[in-house]
């Protein structure tokens, strides 16, 4: 998936062919354009993921480790819902 948009908090959508998500608690610095790869699930009620990152900057040329929480998996439709649900209004 690939950085698309930075959200409230510090949090990143994440977009493919498949749909959206939404990521926090990246070790490292993503920036747009960005592409983060889950690879398998670690802790299931923290929604936690091993996932493997390749840099823009980089040209996606080498893989990094990190772990991140995975706050939110869908559509578009459902990510929107999923926004009004989170936010301070």
């Amino acid at each position: 998936m690939e950085v698309v948009a930075y959200l409230h908090n510090a949090d990143l959508l994440l977009e493919d062919e498949q749909g959206v998500a939404v990521i926090g608690g990246s070790h490292y610095v993503l920036s747009l354009g960005d592409r983060v790869y889950l690879r398998q699930q670690i802790d299931a009620p923290a929604k936690i993921y091993q996932v493997q990152i390749s840099f823009t900057s980089a040209e996606h040329c080498m893989l990094h480790e990190d772990e991140i929480q995975l706050k939110f998996e869908g559509s578009r439709e459902q990510l929107q819902h999923y926004l009004q649900a989170t936010t301070v209004h």
